[in-house]
């Protein structure tokens, strides 16, 4: 049953149309050329005219012309196809994760509030579930924002609200804000600010961008490794580094990172959680800033360097 399935997978039938058609032509054209003389000398016993050197070369023109655009034809079906095959792929590994990205917040959350109610616990251990409750809750609402956001087709849809925002500040509170992430998986910090420039951004989005690329980090990350930050002036942009010790990327995927429900997909990662929404949508808030949001990496192993690029043009004097 596996072969007959394998043998008529969609894949096997376009590469067999394609064969098929290619022999038939093969064919075609050699029938015609051998049975050009007899034909030539059948047309000149009934009308000289009939079949000149022109004509013989169209017809030949024709066939072949006909022929390659019905294998154009089934190869652009093909590839649709094969486009519809990957996306519906991609929603239904995007329909599990989030699945499972919500029932795990929400089953900590369960088990510490029950824990709260039938048992007696200490202060410090009360306020050390409230605060795992808060990092769950935390959790739930970015991947609601990210979910939220990625359902937008435009990207200029995105209702922005522009202000002032010192970024070395911004960039601080943000870093502070994963203390607790931070000290669970043993990540040493490095934060470093050249200079702190007040720009024009939307700071909600701008934290959901810096969120995604600090949660990646310490998820992507072995235990024990070091997460660099780098804030400075680059030609004609401010540039945020994030720089990794982490799994880091092969070249194919790094083509590919800032695709919609995208997810690398190897021994390393295949565990981790992930919706595969956090950079694509990253990617579109930095462009809706005139900004870019760039990747690099050594390769698998190397940990990898995300950049996010902000145009000096969006500073604001004060």
């Amino acid at each position: 049953m596996s072969r007959l399935r394998t043998l008529f997978h969609p894949i096997m039938v376009f590469i067999g149309v394609q064969i098929a058609w290619i022999v038939l032509m093969a064919v075609w054209i050699n029938w015609y050329l051998e049975n050009n003389l007899a034909i030539k000398e059948f047309a000149q016993k009934i009308r000289p005219d009939l079949f000149t050197a022109e004509i013989q070369w169209l017809i030949l023109f024709e066939g072949c012309f006909l022929m390659l655009l019905i294998l154009a034809g089934v190869y652009v079906i093909f590839v649709y196809w094969n486009k519809q095959s990957r996306l519906n792929q991609m929603q239904s590994n995007f329909v599990a994760s989030v699945s499972h990205e919500l029932k795990s917040p929400l089953a900590s959350i369960q088990l510490y509030l029950e824990t709260l109610k039938y048992q007696d616990v200490t202060r410090e251990e009360e306020k050390d579930f409230v605060e795992t409750m808060l990092y769950d809750t935390q959790r739930l609402s970015g991947l609601i924002d990210n979910i939220l956001q990625s359902s937008k087709a435009d990207p200029k849809s995105m209702a922005m609200q522009f202000q002032p925002v010192d970024l070395g500040s911004f960039l601080r509170e943000v870093v502070k804000g994963y203390k607790r992430q931070f000290e669970e998986k043993n990540c040493r910090v490095k934060l470093e600010i050249e200079a702190s420039p007040t720009l024009n951004l939307d700071q909600r989005a701008l934290s959901m961008v810096f969120n995604n690329l600090i949660s990646n980090a310490i998820r992507y990350s072995p235990r024990g490794s070091t997460l660099s930050i780098y804030l400075h002036k680059n030609g004609k942009y401010w540039e945020v580094n994030f720089e990794d010790q982490g799994f880091g990327f092969d070249k194919k995927d790094l083509k590919k990172i800032f695709r919609k429900f995208y997810r690398v997909q190897n021994e390393d990662t295949q565990n981790i959680e992930g919706a595969g929404l956090g950079l694509f949508i990253s990617s579109e808030i930095i462009k809706y800033h005139k900004g870019q949001l760039k990747v690099s990496s050594l390769g698998r192993g190397k940990g990898s360097v995300f950049s996010v690029r902000l145009p000096l043009s969006c500073e604001v004097e004060v």
